[in-house]
């Protein structure tokens, strides 16, 4: 005898819903995908290379001497762009810091 009579006829009436979880992460910038020095060629387009790993998504600024410089954007290179570079990661859970060389040959 089942010792819960309504049991089957209860669970007819609803159904399961997965939804996948992600657990949250704080800021990580490694060298896969903020590599700590990178190259660039005078005259030619470069990109300043730097993509954080975390949940929520991370935003990344980068600067060089207090100027602001867009991480994945291009920018054709001169001189003046060689230098290091404070890049930063942050979301709700912190902020990860990475200094990015880049050499710019002629």
């Amino acid at each position: 005898p089942n010792p819960f009579p309504g049991f089957s006829a209860l669970l007819s009436r609803f159904f399961l819903v997965l939804i996948p979880v992600f657990p949250a992460a704080k800021p990580r910038l490694d060298s896969e995908g903020c590599p700590g020095q990178q190259n660039w060629t005078e005259g030619q387009e470069g990109v300043l290379e730097c993509r954080a790993k975390g949940r929520p998504e991370p935003e990344v600024k980068c600067s060089k001497d207090g100027n602001s410089i867009a991480a994945g954007a291009p920018y054709p290179a001169h001189r003046a762009h060689a230098g290091t570079y404070l890049c930063q990661a942050s979301n709700a859970l912190g902020t990860a810091e990475r200094n990015v060389t880049v050499w710019v040959q002629c």
